[in-house]
């Protein structure tokens, strides 16, 4: 228990010091520090397993704690910033933490699977400073996102952290009621605002995938909670001034270094995910950049570090591990065309035309091989609608709202909307890229790949309704809505 009471303490203590030290105040500074937290220890023990430094969790949980403390602590000192230190939440938050870790220890629940084993295989290579004797087949498909979760776990003799998965469970739900209560504040009234984020608190923890997802040994949710980040981030950071802007892109770039080495298709989804923000004309070039250098910058590292596994292991590079590599220096070599005030104009046009480029290529491999896209739409219609997967209604359910959300003008809506509507065909596609279509069942890819998007879907939804305006009712513009509430 000792091993994991400072584990999960270095990442909250070590992501609050960080996010206050960056301008965030109030319940922002556990909250979205526990999450930049999180992907700090990612980031960190990524570039330990990339480099010849040791991969050991114990120099990722110092450093996870020590980097952003000795931060906080020179801003401190040199009277660059003035941080309110409060022992008593202090010693709030470190008594919380102790007492979830004992009650997840004492009452485990664990939902796990072939994928889990190998997942936790990873981490245990990880913890032994081993990894780069991965089997090929396993290091692609798995990588080392989750498997750092549970590395520190070997440091006691044991094989998973039994409280990281349904605390990342708690922490996006606090995430996802902060976030609304920060974005909805200035236009809800306070019995409104928490019916509202109540509501969708409750609607989450309802969903029997969430509660499955909350005990299951796998990185779905972690990877749904750093994309709210990034998508709902991204949406504060050009709709709202109640957050510090510069303590929220230090969360949305940790977020996205960390999704490089969760799931492999990360890197594409994060950069459709970044688009709508890099073409917003509010978000500064500096910002904009940061985001771009982290994500080309973490998929040529996790690339070329595969590539430098399969050669050692005399085996030839697989062809995805190249393109990727190529995409990561695209994405650097996209970095000077911020500059360019032409593109940046036409943002919306490039939006339209990646969507309709992603359609064209589903449609080219359909033609070529159409079983695959087939199968695929039938198996997903047999889980989202007629209760393979699992879902019941909810899925059906957030599918209406979302179609509801559609009809209400809400500010800056195309940076909710399009992570979503792109993932669509991006989904299919997939499916052709690992050769296999997709299979009736909740244990299918995509199937368990919903969840992903469930919390920026019902962040969007909620924001429409607290901020948009009916499109019948109105036609001034929806960038500045009128104050309104829903006890009205």
């Amino acid at each position: 228990m000792i091993v994991e009471v400072t584990l999960i303490l270095a990442i909250v203590l070590g992501g609050s010091a960080l996010m206050q030290s960056f301008g965030a105040r109030g319940l922002g500074v556990p909250i979205l520090g526990a999450t930049a937290g999180l992907a700090l220890y990612l980031c960190i023990g990524a570039i330990q397993v990339m480099t010849p430094v040791t991969s050991s969790p114990i120099l990722t949980i110092a450093l996870t704690v020590l980097i952003p403390s000795t931060l906080w602590l020179w801003l401190r000192l040199s009277k660059r910033a003035e941080f309110g230190l409060r022992p008593g939440w202090a010693a709030i938050i470190v008594a919380g933490v102790v007492g979830s870790v004992a009650v997840f220890r004492a009452l485990p629940q664990v939902a796990w699977s072939n994928d889990s084993l190998q997942y936790l295989l990873n981490g245990s290579l990880i913890a032994s400073n081993n990894i780069t004797i991965a089997s090929t087949s396993l290091l692609p498909k798995r990588l080392i996102g989750v498997p750092e979760l549970h590395a520190a776990a070997n440091l006691g003799g044991e094989y998973y952290v039994q409280s990281i998965t349904p605390l990342i469970a708690a922490l996006l739900l606090a995430l996802l009621a902060w976030m609304l209560w920060e974005s909805l504040s200035p236009h809800l009234s306070r019995c409104a605002l928490t019916l509202l984020v109540v509501g969708g608190v409750v609607f989450l923890v309802s969903m029997n995938r969430f509660v499955f997802h909350a005990f299951y040994l796998n990185g779905h949710l972690l990877f749904g909670m750093f994309m709210l980040v990034v998508v709902g981030g991204g949406w504060m950071l050009v709709s709202t001034d109640s957050v510090k802007k510069t303590a929220l892109v230090i969360a949305m770039a940790l977020a996205v270094g960390a999704l490089v080495f969760v799931r492999a298709e990360s890197s594409i989804l994060v950069f459709l995910v970044l688009l709508p923000i890099l073409f917003h004309h509010s978000v500064s070039r500096i910002h904009k950049s940061v985001l771009l250098a982290v994500l080309g910058a973490g998929t040529i590292a996790w690339q070329s570090f595969m590539a430098a596994v399969y050669l050692a292991q005399g085996l030839s590079v697989a062809f995805s591990i190249w393109g990727l590599l190529g995409f990561g220096v695209m994405i650097l070599a996209a970095i000077p065309l911020l500059q360019w005030n032409q593109l940046m104009k036409r943002g919306r046009l490039v939006l339209v035309l990646t969507e309709v480029v992603l359609w064209l290529a589903l449609l080219a491999l359909f033609v070529r091989e159409p079983q695959i896209l087939i199968e695929s739409v039938s198996a997903t219609f047999e889980n989202v609608f007629l209760g393979a997967g699992s879902w019941g209604l909810s899925l059906i359910f957030i599918v209406a709202l979302l179609v509801i959300a559609s009809f209400i003008a809400t500010p800056n809506r195309v940076n909710l909307r399009f992570p979503l509507t792109s993932f669509i065909p991006l989904g299919f596609l997939l499916a052709y890229l690992r050769d296999a279509a997709y299979r009736v069942g909740d244990g299918d890819s995509l199937n368990r790949m919903w969840i992903q998007l469930i919390p920026v879907a019902l962040f969007y939804v909620l924001i429409a309704l607290g901020v948009g305006q009916w499109r019948r009712r109105s036609s001034a513009p929806s960038s500045a809505p009128a104050p309104i509430s829903l006890a009205s």
